[in-house]
């Protein structure tokens, strides 16, 4: 059963022609095994992911729009297929680097087979999968569109939205939780590119993209709106050279130096008492109630632990929070939170909130205990209770920022286990309770930069005279200490090479290119002295790189120069709908710029009309061209207006055959059919099955200027 599914559903997918979804060429069986080859894509977006390290914007806009225009294709065409289980390993890129979506006919056969046989067959990766697949119900379209936004998460953050310790953790918090806010985690991000994200990492399907065409036409304005390039800072000019140190602003290391201080000075401030005790009374009732307490305190004081309790590492007087005689209200004894354990980069932070008698564990719900972050948004926490209900640990889920406010609060809903409402201290009135907090300042940074990695490498050898040398340090380096002053190229004889000095726009990385190509055969030394400094002002730990460039060769004969040419249309509307076809080569979308070609050689251009979803295209423009080494050609011709067409008929009728203008395109359903813009004539043919029950249906339509018009739900007459 499930090798009729596998094959039927491979042979499905084979029908699929669009570039950027896997080619499947054939689908068969040897022995036991069933197989289907497909084209050989050797690198993935998995291959280019580093954890912990976002992707360039650029980047994740291109995948996400191709990936997008995949899927778009693929739930329009033959039906429809979804494909259940998209994440970055089935994500390759061609030779061009344009993304590939792959696997799209397995999952659809697992999940048929289970349908007919009531056998389960996995589909989905816990870490990419939409509430709906966690949860077990029907998918449809909507749920690629959540797994592509956590992919596109992972690509802008460096680490996906939900991590977990086994499949039912993470499927809890697919269903449950929200994810941290993209630009928490990377500040470089643009918002535009946020909103889009967590629009399709929405729980409800109903509150997503409903289309995958309309999130890459989302992307596909953002693309356009924003131009992404890796900034670099070229050498600085003579009067510019003296590097200038850079430390902390003055006011940050004092207070980090003075909160160091007052921490070792009072650690009793790892507790805080939230009731008082009650003020003194004149009357002698009130004094014979206060003898009665103050026995209880004793009694106590002499049975825990000598007469404290012990909260961290500090201790305090259990003399805080008498309550107000009669009221038998539970109430809140204690909020405590250990300092080191409120700054950033913490896992394993822990807020205790211990009350004065059992509460209704079933009640400890995030519902009715919140951690409240900056601008009253609420932070994903876990609420465990313990020691029999008389204690509570609230866990972040998330890291908490340095030197921010946040607030624990507890909803009238958490019930004591009488089924009262919780409250502040002994002497409070209303149910409920708030316990707001600082987290530290970041600790002062005093490690020093190092070099990390190099190319060439340590003792490299025949390194080419013309390569550039590229420098990665550990951390961030302040670029204005990175110069031809802090970094030294000499020769053998301890010359020194003038060079200029590169840094890119994330710190981290520097590019060194000598002013004149090295000799052949020769040993050169790098050094980079301690002048190089960090964001912190540390200083680089001096290292040295020693190369040796290759022996010079025989001259040899060198083939001509490429040319370029670059590749556009007008109108400005019809970018993004219009195809380049080089030689007979697939080359996507334009614009396309500083293409290389051959030289010397004639080319072929064609330029093709066709959506991004769609099967088919038609022909706007084509020319043969030849250029000389080196030469560059523009290409942008002005086309007539386009559009395409979407055609069906009710779910309950008949397919029938498509004829526009007379000519038969297709059978129903129709979709993405490219026309020139402006009125045509549709008409709907009854199949040869069907001629005796059902007339032909006629009707006049518009093409708009580069873009859609549907026709749905359309019914042949009957006879």
């Amino acid at each position: 059963m499930f090798e009729e599914n596998f094959r039927r559903e491979a042979h499905r997918a084979a029908k699929f022609r669009h570039p950027n979804v896997i080619a499947i060429h054939y689908a068969g069986k040897d022995d036991d095994i069933v197989f289907f080859s497909m084209d050989l894509l050797e690198t993935g977006l998995k291959d280019l992911m580093v954890a912990g390290k976002p992707m360039d914007e650029g980047a994740i806009i291109k995948v996400g729009m191709d990936v997008a225009s995949a899927l778009q294709f693929a739930h329009t065409h033959e039906g429809g297929i979804v494909h259940r289980d998209l994440k970055p390993d089935n994500i390759l890129f061609d030779r061009h680097g344009n993304a590939v979506v792959t696997d799209f006919g397995i999952s659809e056969a697992a999940t048929n087979y289970t349908a007919a046989t009531g056998t389960t067959v996995y589909v989905g990766t816990p870490k990419y999968m939409s509430p709906e697949q966690a949860r077990g119900h029907r998918v449809d379209h909507r749920s690629d569109i959540y797994s592509l936004g956590v992919t596109l998460y992972e690509m802008a953050t460096g680490e996906a939205p939900f991590t977990g310790r086994d499949w039912f953790e993470l499927g809890r918090k697919h269903i449950e939780e929200l994810p941290g806010l993209p630009r928490e985690k990377n500040a470089e991000l643009d918002a535009d590119l946020e909103r889009i994200v967590l629009k399709c990492l929405q729980k409800n399907p109903a509150d997503r993209y409903q289309s995958a065409e309309h999130l890459r036409s989302e992307l596909a304005r953002l693309e356009g709106a924003t131009q992404r390039t890796v900034v670099l800072t070229v050498q600085k000019t003579e009067e510019e050279k003296t590097p200038t140190p850079v430390t902390p602003a003055p006011s940050v290391a004092a207070a980090q130096e003075s909160e160091a201080r007052e921490a070792q000075r009072s650690p009793a401030d790892l507790y805080e008492a939230t009731t008082q005790p009650p003020k003194k009374k004149s009357r002698v009732w009130i004094w014979l109630a206060a003898a009665a307490v103050l026995a209880g305190t004793v009694t106590a004081y002499a049975t825990d632990l000598a007469g404290f309790r012990t909260f961290g590492e500090a201790k305090a007087p259990f003399l805080a929070n008498l309550p107000v005689i009669g009221t038998g209200s539970v109430y809140v004894t204690s909020f405590y939170y250990a300092a080191v354990e409120g700054g950033a980069d913490v896992e394993d932070a822990a807020f205790d909130i211990r009350f004065s008698a059992p509460i209704d564990p079933t009640t400890a719900s995030r519902e009715n205990v919140k951690l409240i972050g900056p601008s009253a948004r609420l932070v994903a926490a876990e609420v465990e209770v313990r020691e029999a209900g008389t204690r509570i640990t609230v866990v972040p889920s998330v890291r908490l920022a340095y030197n921010t406010r946040y607030e624990i609060q507890i909803g009238p809903g958490l019930l004591s286990a009488r089924g009262d409402p919780i409250r502040q201290n002994a002497r409070a009135s209303q149910p409920g309770a708030a316990f707001p907090f600082n987290t530290r300042l970041p600790p002062p940074d005093t490690e020093r930069p190092y070099l990390s990695e190099s190319t060439p490498t340590q003792n490299a050898r025949n390194v080419s005279t013309g390569a550039s040398i590229t420098l990665s340090f550990n951390e961030l380096v302040d670029p204005s200490t990175v110069n031809s002053e802090s970094i030294l190229l000499r020769d053998a004889q301890g010359t020194r090479l003038q060079i200029g000095v590169f840094t890119s726009e994330d710190g981290r990385t520097a590019q060194i290119q000598p002013a004149t190509s090295l000799r052949p055969g020769t040993r050169y030394a790098l050094v980079l002295t301690n002048e190089v400094r960090d964001l912190a002002g540390n200083r680089l730990v001096p290292d040295s790189l020693v190369f040796s460039t290759r022996a010079a060769q025989p001259t040899t004969s060198v083939p001509a120069a490429p040319g370029t040419i670059t590749v556009n249309v007008m109108p400005p509307e019809a970018r993004n709908y219009v195809k380049l076809l080089l030689d007979n080569e697939d080359l996507g979308y334009v614009p396309k710029l500083n293409v290389e070609v051959s030289s010397r050689v004639e080319h072929n251009l064609r330029l093709v009309g066709a959506p991004p979803y769609s099967a088919f295209s038609m022909p706007i423009h084509r020319e043969a061209f030849t250029l000389g080494p080196g030469q560059h050609r523009d290409i942008i011709p002005e086309i007539g207006p386009f559009g395409w067409i979407t055609v069906t008929t009710a779910p309950d009728a008949p397919a029938a055959d498509v004829f526009i203008d007379g000519e038969y395109v297709s059978s129903t359903p129709l979709a993405g059919y490219t026309l020139p813009s402006g009125p045509h004539k549709l008409e709907l043919h009854p199949t040869q099955e069907n001629l005796s029950r059902y007339g032909v249906y006629t009707s006049n339509f518009t093409v708009p200027r580069f873009g859609e018009e549907r026709l749905t739900n359309l019914r042949l007459p009957a006879k």
